[in-house]
């Protein structure tokens, strides 16, 4: 064999080499990606052909089947290969952009063999099961697994490509962690590999639990409405009220529930309304401080019948913002009537209207010398139907008008809303709203 003939063999046997490793570096990436893209686009396929090709190329030295047949030796040096260079840089890249978004999902995904031993596994399941169980080459990441995963792995390694078993259950970690896992099929025996996906449901348990509470106390102050409305209405329609005062005081009952029925009805209709994204705001120029007085007078005459001392308070210049005047009166209204009505005889409630040119926005205070909010109710103070145990026996109210404020000022206007108390002491319910809306100025 000549010298030519011998560069040749080592260039052919080097190509091979690269071959031997571009492989199994090609298929497994391929195959988690497609897994964990949920779906087999054409690019799958035609990556590995193009590996395939590049291959083969490689295995052969640059030369083409019939060239490699031929025993007439070649003096010449072999030509290079610009196109299989570019294949094989361009397979590189794709298997390099796909590992990457591998790394990046939200979900953990590792690739097993038949046996349950890691092949491949992404930074969230380094996370979430540890960077000893995501080893290559060990069986850590199916045995930090509940054993069902085990059993699912071997089961769709004999089955077709494709096929799916979905388990959900609890990682056995401190905090139990809900998981749905999905173990599918990417390559059949006797190589048989399985991917794994690992997805964190604990968001979504929250929300079912918090739509069916939802729903549950919904039901409930419909029901109590409607109960008190049936049984008086009964009585007038049995004619068992002989007395005309008697019965205008069951009308007048009548009637309350049904303002309270129909209130609540609005609320919710309200509060869906903004968090699907129906409702639209009309912004405009809204002076803050003209506004709280407006309030304030409208509410005036409840508080002093309560015996308390309703003023407005601190008001800044200029405390003009984009925003929807008849939401923002909403707000007000809303937490002024419940100052009023958690403040005992004697008391005290105040609006101050600041300007805070840091963060480009007007704060709205309502301060009041009421009840005051234990610590551990702060947190669930805004939301749906929640109400503090020691105010359900002083007033009557829905849950929802906290909910409702949050929605106006977050949603709507990007604010934000937020309560100071002290048991005993009294509260302060506040809201910021931008000066500007989405590009808009305050005159």
């Amino acid at each position: 064999m000549g010298p030519s003939e011998q560069d040749r063999s080592g260039d052919g046997a080097m190509r091979a080499a690269g071959a031997a490793w571009l492989l199994p570096a090609v298929v497994p990436v391929i195959a988690v990606a497609a897994i964990a893209l949920d779906g087999m686009p054409a690019w799958i396929v035609a990556a590995g052909a193009a590996a395939t090709a590049v291959a083969a190329a490689l295995a052969l030295g640059g030369r083409s089947p019939a060239s490699s047949a031929s025993a007439q030796p070649v003096s010449a040096a072999p030509a290079a290969d610009p196109a299989g260079d570019l294949l094989r840089r361009a397979i590189e890249v794709r298997c390099a952009e796909r590992t990457a978004i591998l790394e990046h999902l939200a979900d953990a995904v590792m690739l097993v063999d038949g046996h349950g031993e890691t092949r491949f596994a992404n930074a969230p399941a380094r996370d979430m099961l540890g960077a000893a169980a995501a080893t290559p080459g060990t069986r850590g990441a199916v045995e930090s697994l509940p054993p069902q995963v085990l059993r699912a792995v071997q089961g769709v390694a004999s089955s077709p490509l494709g096929e799916r078993r979905r388990i959900e259950c609890e990682l056995r970690n401190q905090d139990q962690t809900p998981v749905a896992i999905t173990v599918t099929a990417v390559r059949p025996e006797p190589d048989a590999l399985a991917a794994i996906v690992v997805r964190n449901v604990r968001a979504e348990r929250e929300a079912d639990r918090m739509k069916s509470e939802f729903v549950a106390k919904a039901s409930h102050e419909l029901r109590t409405p409607l109960s008190s409305l049936r049984a008086y209405a009964e009585l007038l329609a049995d004619g068992e009220v002989a007395d005309d005062a008697e019965r205008t005081r069951f009308a007048n009952v009548i009637l309350a529930e049904t303002a309270r029925l129909g209130a609540l009805v609005d609320r919710m209709l309200d509060i869906s309304r903004i968090e699907s994204g129906m409702a639209r705001a009309n912004f405009e120029s809204v002076d803050l401080s003209a506004l709280a007085e407006e309030c304030v007078d409208a509410q005036r005459v409840d508080a002093e019948r309560r015996g308390l001392a309703l003023s407005m308070g601190r008001r800044s210049a200029g405390a003009h913002a984009v925003a929807d005047r008849t939401l923002l009166r909403q707000v007000l209204l809303n937490l002024l009537s419940n100052a009023i009505k958690y403040t005992p005889e004697g008391g005290s409630v105040s609006v101050e209207v600041d300007l805070d040119n840091l963060a480009r926005s007007v704060v709205v205070s309502v301060r009041d010398t009421g009840l005051g909010i234990p610590p551990h109710a702060v947190p669930r103070l805004f939301g749906k139907f929640y109400r503090v145990e020691n105010h359900e026996k002083v007033a009557k109210g829905t849950g929802l008008g906290l909910n409702l404020c949050r929605n106006i000022v977050e949603a709507t206007h990007g604010g934000q809303i937020g309560v100071d108390s002290q048991v005993g002491v009294g509260s302060r319910f506040w809201f910021a709203i931008p000066l500007e809306q989405a590009g808009r100025k305050a005159a």
